[in-house]
């Protein structure tokens, strides 16, 4: 794949982040850790960066660790990365949340209590054995320019994809998903504005969304736009009232495409992980 997965360990003692570190990298192959011992470094580093999950405790010697959470929920490229909170003391904390933005920010506490190796078979479970994205999308477009390269790019970086050139056909595909695997086996669904015959791109995200009943954590969707011209402005109530859950402008940047897939994938992760 263009990007390794990306792990970010935030703890303030140097310890425990040296043990958790070398633990990880002796159960994960291909993966890059960051290690924080500052809420400073670790947004500096959310900034940059795209990550698979965050690791956090709370007690930080520059800021609250709820208050850096809620910075980095804020943040483009890590708004919907699984975040769990380290804790010794987790039934306190989830007590104490008033703020219904903090507690839904964090995905998950694991207990201290539990030890480095089990938050590590947590981190490797969540990620899967394999280290690999076993992504399956759905991409709808009906032109073979564009086709080619968004294809090219889901090849390249080893997603498992499904080319449909129409809207009606996609949604065909979707019912009978659901009819093989008795819910939505699809991790992404990922279409263009433009669509031929009798069904458009909002169409569909609205079918999806409305008649199939797919929620953005059940089937995140990406919806394909171009660049809106000099005097022009993206339709961002529409594109988001849809229901789509990001959108990317064309030509299509490889890395951008890459990351909101990931991004998306995170979102289908995340709700499964909570929902098992």
């Amino acid at each position: 794949m263009l990007f390794k997965k990306r792990l970010l360990i935030i703890d303030a003692s140097d310890s425990a982040r040296t043990i958790l570190y070398k633990e990880l990298l002796g159960t994960l192959t291909d993966i890059d850790i960051i290690a924080c011992g500052t809420a400073k470094e670790a947004l500096t580093a959310t900034k940059r960066y795209n990550f698979e999950i965050i690791t956090t405790g709370l007690t930080l010697p520059d800021k609250d660790g709820y208050e850096m959470i809620t910075e980095i929920r804020n943040q483009q490229k890590n708004r919907d990365t699984p975040i769990f909170v380290v804790s010794g003391d987790t039934h306190t904390h989830i007590m104490d949340l008033d703020d219904d933005n903090t507690s839904t920010a964090i995905t998950a506490y694991f207990d201290k209590a539990e030890g480095h190796k089990a938050l590590v078979n947590f981190i490797a479970n969540f990620l899967g054995k394999d280290n690999e994205i076993a992504a399956k999308i759905l991409y709808i477009d009906p032109s073979a320019t564009s086709a080619a390269i968004t294809t090219s790019i889901l090849d390249k970086n080893n997603f498992n994809f499904l080319h449909i050139k129409d809207g009606e056909t996609a949604l065909n595909e979707l019912h009978m998903d659901f009819k093989l695997n008795n819910k939505c086996s699809y991790d992404v669904l990922i279409t263009d504005l433009t669509l031929n015959r009798n069904v458009s791109g909002f169409q569909l995200i609205q079918q999806v969304r409305n008649e199939l009943n797919y929620d953005y954590q059940t089937l995140p969707i990406l919806l394909m736009t171009v660049e809106p011209g000099e005097d022009e402005k993206t339709d961002f109530t529409g594109i988001f009232g849809a229901g789509t859950n990001d959108f990317i402008t064309k030509p299509i940047s490889e890395e951008i495409l890459v990351e909101r897939v990931l991004n998306l994938i995170n979102i289908k992760r995340q709700n499964e992980a909570l929902e098992g």
